[in-house]
């Protein structure tokens, strides 16, 4: 079995994945015991991890992609049993960038799939292949935050290439250098140089983290490093993970997401993760519009509508204006499962682009609450391809309406889904049923 053999083989897994849409677990192990799990959404990799280093990932990744959290916030995101929960609970606070969460979790994503590629080579010579096992996940409950497209797999095969080509497939860079012959190591180096490598190669530190801790590349700060171990003066040791004393859990912690631990994937098991943000908070409760009709609003069908575009919101307003339902626009996306539940719509649409929580994540939310779980929702978009239908489908919306807004076609899904009685023609005349409001 050789390099090539390996890559091919992940190569054509992970393609697989891809070209099928695939949601899911892939598991991947070797000498039959599972070290790695992939986790896809509708196709794309959303997250891995593995059992090695786990909270030195995340502490790293952290370091290198949000200098402005504080060393103490970023502990603290490292320490926790659910890292990744932690971290998009403050995505979906505001207090964390949606850009910044996407690094980091791609430098997750990255590492753990060199390891595997590392490891796969190193076990050539035992000639054992990687064993692969797939387990399938319901969208509705497989609670990921979507990253951008970003071609994750195609730079981890070209910085694989690039670490063999440095002559370096034999060091692992989980390992920590540490000086085990100080004496002579200091006579064959410069004063600084070996005051430098005394505060580098304690033996706490892995190679990867020290080049972020340095800002040198990763290649380059193990080649300067590789005479003196080829000298047996430094040594490559094994480092274990950092602490896992817990720190106190933050107030704010989400309550279900994506595995952290490598042998738990029921994610439909764990709580929801809105319950926290589902209780409604009395100082920002809900106000229907002051109208003359609030009574009569009562008894009418509601449909929201949660968008930030006013402009968008406008235009579905104006399609419901006079109509016998009643029409709520949610502009802001983060107090929208709150609102929804004060509302109790019998139809939700959902715009798909939208900041800090979008149309799927949204869409996935709204299915694990009881009380919404069975509410048809139609997610709409500009982005009217096959794969956003499917991953659209996934999630556990009803349908799928491209923008512009046209008034036949919402007119169309209005009746579909709340029309009792047989209708011949769907005229816009009988949309005329509403008296909008907005929140």
């Amino acid at each position: 079995m050789s390099n090539v053999f390996i890559l091919g083989e992940l190569n054509h897994k992970i393609q697989r994945a891809k070209e099928s849409l695939f949601t899911g677990v892939l598991a991947i192990g070797t000498h039959n015991e599972v070290e790695w799990f992939l986790y896809f959404l509708v196709g794309q990799i959303v997250w891995a991890n593995t059992r090695t280093h786990s909270k030195r990932r995340w502490h790293r990744q952290c370091l290198k992609y949000s200098p402005d959290l504080s060393k103490k916030a970023i502990h603290d995101i490292a320490h926790q049993p659910e890292n990744y929960k932690v971290m998009a609970q403050l995505v979906m606070q505001q207090k964390f960038s949606r850009e910044q969460f996407s690094q980091v979790v791609i430098g997750c994503i990255s590492e753990i799939l060199f390891d595997i590629i590392h490891q796969a080579t190193l076990e050539l010579k035992t000639s054992q292949k990687l064993i692969y096992k797939v387990s399938s996940r319901n969208g509705a409950n497989f609670p990921c935050i979507g990253l951008h497209r970003e071609p994750i797999w195609q730079q981890v095969q070209q910085d694989w290439n690039d670490w063999q080509q440095a002559n370096l497939t034999d060091y692992n860079p989980n390992l920590a250098p540490k000086i085990i012959r100080a004496d002579i190591l200091r006579e064959r180096t410069s004063e600084a140089t070996f005051r430098e490598l005394e505060k580098l190669a304690d033996g706490r530190l892995t190679l990867r983290d020290l080049a972020v801790k340095t800002g040198q590349p990763l290649i380059l700060l193990t080649q300067s490093l590789i005479p003196h171990i080829r000298r047996d003066l430094i040594k490559l040791v094994n480092v274990k993970d950092l602490s896992s004393t817990p720190c106190t859990k933050p107030r704010s912690t989400p309550t279900s997401f994506v595995p952290s631990s490598g042998n738990n994937h029921s994610v439909a098991k764990k709580r929801a993760a809105v319950t926290s943000s589902i209780k409604a908070n009395p100082a920002n409760r809900h106000r229907p519009c002051a109208c003359s009709q609030a009574n009569n609003d009562k008894d009418k069908a509601v449909v929201a509508y949660v968008d930030d575009n006013l402009a968008d919101s406008q235009a579905m307003a104006d399609i419901f204006k006079e109509s016998d339902y009643h029409y709520v626009n949610i502009s802001d996306s983060l107090q929208a499962l709150t609102k929804l539940l004060e509302l109790k719509p019998q139809l939700i649409f959902l715009d798909l682009v939208m900041p800090v929580v979008n149309g799927y994540e949204l869409c996935a939310q709204i299915r694990r609450i009881s009380a919404l779980k069975d509410v048809p929702v139609i997610i709409m978009t500009n982005n009217n391809s096959i794969p956003d239908r499917v991953r659209a489908k996934v999630v556990g919306s009803n349908g799928f309406l491209g923008k512009p807004i046209k008034p036949k076609r919402v007119l169309k899904v209005v009746l579909k889904h709340l029309q009792t009685e047989p209708v011949t023609s769907t005229s816009p005349a009988q949309f005329h049923r509403l008296s909008p409001s907005s929140i």
